[in-house]
């Protein structure tokens, strides 16, 4: 089946009780089917059975969330499955504003832990096989897992940039778009040569605060990629901390996207194959600023960030400002996906840019620079 792909980010078109069509974003770091949009919500409060509350990586709040009585839940033309609900109270994650299309919630890769499923990120294609079917593909990288709570964690090596290297415990988090991802409690007094402060991500407490730089390499198996961006995440409470299995940080479909990955949980083993994108270079926003999207089709962009001594920030360009034109075309006609990769696309492109501020239409220049 076909998936929709945001940024390396997988959304799947899922059926629920035969008539009610949701996008969910396919993900290895959660348990069962969230349902984070209010709308779809309201469809399913009168079946809640028990509620309960969530902690949130990077906050101390407290999250109110219930669990439904068993759902009918198609996904393309496997055999359907009833499942209960997760049902959250608000929308924490605010999926549709930071993808930039509307998504209803998320669901777990372990659904589907009795198949052998198949993310071909190039061909933006699912791809699920029964067990006995399947052989790993010659050349293939097959990798030990374990399954915690329904989520994937594997051992991978990083060298870095002080040349230190260690072996990190990592959860397989296709739900994040981060290509590594090292929690600051797992690294002792390590402090990267050269980093930038920033949003990192987003989970239920909302904006996860953190900084980026750059490790030497991550070894997954006996593949290598270079030069990878890494996040680094703090602010961790102690309960949050007790509940991560141990784990010392997360790999991401920044990371996963340069490769066809194939999960078989049932032989806890991961299996990657070389895309075609596994050779191109880590990079992040040159410009320096983030955006959400919003309104009826997504395509109004407001920076949400703007990072201090980045090119955005030289400019002039400030939290709020709404996005009229890139480089003479009306952001009404791009996604938020082509607005990032325009501004990650290479270093020293200019860039001409009017924005909305105050009911005032600015225009500002600015040549792209790799910040880290």
């Amino acid at each position: 089946m076909r998936f929709s792909n945001y940024d390396n980010l997988v959304v799947v078109d899922v059926m629920l009780n035969d008539f009610i069509p949701v996008r969910l974003l396919l993900d290895t770091g959660v348990e069962g089917i969230i349902i984070t949009d209010m709308d779809i919500v309201s469809l399913f409060t009168d079946r809640c059975i028990r509620n309960f509350s969530l902690s949130a990586p990077g906050t101390t709040h407290v999250l109110e969330a219930c669990v439904s009585s068993p759902v009918k839940v198609n996904v393309g033309k496997l055999n359907p499955v009833f499942t209960n609900l997760v049902l959250l109270s608000e929308d924490y994650f605010s999926l549709d504003e930071y993808i930039g299309s509307k998504v209803h919630g998320l669901i777990s890769m372990s659904k589907f832990r009795n198949l052998i499923v198949t993310t071909d990120y190039d061909q933006n294609m699912l791809k699920f096989q029964l067990p006995e079917r399947y052989h790993p593909p010659f050349r293939s990288q097959i990798i030990p897992i374990s399954i915690f709570n329904g989520k994937p964690h594997m051992n991978a090596r990083v060298e870095l940039d002080n040349g230190d290297i260690s072996d990190y415990w990592l959860m397989i988090d296709s739900g994040a778009n981060h290509p590594l991802l090292l929690e600051v409690d797992s690294l002792s007094d390590y402090k990267p040569k050269k980093s930038i402060d920033a949003i990192i991500g987003r989970g239920l407490g909302g904006n996860l605060h953190g900084s980026f730089a750059r490790v030497g390499w991550l070894m997954l198996g006996n593949l290598r990629l270079d030069d990878v961006i890494t996040s680094f995440a703090e602010n961790y409470t102690s309960e949050i901390i007790s509940l991560r299995m141990n784990r010392d940080g997360t790999l991401g479909s920044g990371a996963l996207g340069k490769f066809k990955v194939t999960f078989d949980y049932l032989n806890s083993r991961m299996i990657l194959e070389k895309g075609n994108k596994f050779s191109n270079p880590f990079e992040y926003n040159m410009s320096g600023m983030s955006f959400r999207s919003f309104g009826f089709g997504f395509n109004l962009f407001e920076v949400s960030e703007v990072i201090p001594g980045s090119p955005a920030h030289e400019a002039g360009l400030q939290l709020g400002d709404v996005l009229v034109s890139l480089n003479g075309k009306s952001t009404f006609f791009l996604n938020l996906g082509e607005l990032n990769r325009i501004l990650s696309e290479k270093e020293g492109n200019i860039i001409l840019m009017t924005a909305s501020r105050g009911g005032k239409q600015l225009s500002f220049r600015f040549k792209l620079r790799r910040i880290i």
